[in-house]
């Protein structure tokens, strides 16, 4: 893959890309990317998908970013999917081709290999919420509103949601918010599990979220911040598959750079300079587990009529 000079795009685009510090050129360790419909309350355009999952793929690759921050501008986050948009064209196409561009967003983020901090600036509803949960840390502001609104709108759920809200919040609280298809405060039991941060302000999260990155990029080792992610979300199904899995990993990281770089940095008083990454110190079992193909498979002419 061919990685660009710099990620930074033009102050009015719909995914607005910027480096941290603003004044820095280049590709940042942290980049921060916000929803930029703020007349529309940042509500999802296909174009706006397809953009955030081709980021958070180019980004995964990219061995300068180290931290990504995603929030957005205006008063809230993501009002969810622009409902002017026609979504009539897949109930005509063959089931085998169709594909939830939420879900397309989700998988992004789930195999990105950078810590993604989600930083809700105000409200959040639909894919504004179901996306997110892919993220690595959500923080929000306990005066903000989020809600699951499928049945509400005669819908299902997406994103890969049906995966990642009930091992958040408990299967009743997940049935509970979609059943009901509200809106709650974060700080609202049901929505337990979600957010990593609550802060009382709505102008607090972006600045509590550049603190939580900037800790991470300080004294954190990323790359073993994937691995445990991975550890979590794609675990062996028993203890003892656990430990199978756990003990090569672990024995590779206790030999690797980051973890040597840790020792040193504690008996020199100072702090670590965590340099390893995925694409040249990967432990050797890594990817341990096999991974589904989610691409459309080509219809031909004599199966096209197949639903």
């Amino acid at each position: 893959m061919s990685l660009p000079t710099t990620y930074v795009n033009a102050p009015d685009s719909h995914i607005r890309i910027t480096n941290y510090p603003s004044s820095a050129s280049g590709v940042t360790p942290l980049q921060i990317v916000t929803l930029n419909r703020p007349d529309k309350l940042n509500a999802f355009t296909t174009d706006m998908i397809d953009n955030l999952a081709a980021f958070f793929t180019a980004i995964d690759a990219d061995d300068r970013a180290k931290v990504i921050i995603l929030t957005g501008a205006g008063k809230a986050f993501s009002a969810g999917i622009d409902l002017n948009m026609d979504t009539t064209r897949g109930k005509t196409l063959p089931t085998r081709v169709l594909r939830d561009p939420g879900g397309t967003v989700a998988l992004a983020m789930y195999n990105c290999s950078k810590p993604i901090i989600v930083a809700f600036n105000g409200l959040s509803v639909g894919i504004g919420m179901t996306s997110t949960l892919a993220a690595t840390i959500r923080i929000a502001s306990v005066k903000s509103e989020f809600g699951f609104p499928f049945a509400r709108i005669g819908l299902t759920m997406e994103s890969c949601s049906s995966f990642f809200l009930p091992r958040m919040v408990g299967y009743s609280n997940a049935t509970y918010l979609l059943a009901t298809g509200k809106r709650y405060r974060a700080d609202s039991k049901v929505l337990d599990g979600i957010f990593a941060e609550l802060v009382p302000e709505p102008k607090d999260v972006l600045p509590r979220a550049i603190e939580v990155a900037t800790d991470i990029l300080e004294n954190v080792s990323t790359m073993a911040i994937h691995l445990n992610r991975q550890l979590i979300w794609r675990n062996a199904g028993s203890a003892e598959a656990a430990h199978l899995v756990d003990s090569p990993l672990l024995f590779d990281m206790f030999g690797g750079k980051d973890h040597l770089e840790f020792k040193k940095s504690f008996f020199e008083k100072r702090g670590p300079k965590f340099a390893d990454v995925l694409s040249e110190n990967a432990p050797r079992t890594y990817p341990w587990w096999h991974e589904l193909s989610v691409q459309p498979r080509n219809v031909g002419k004599s199966d096209s009529s197949k639903l």
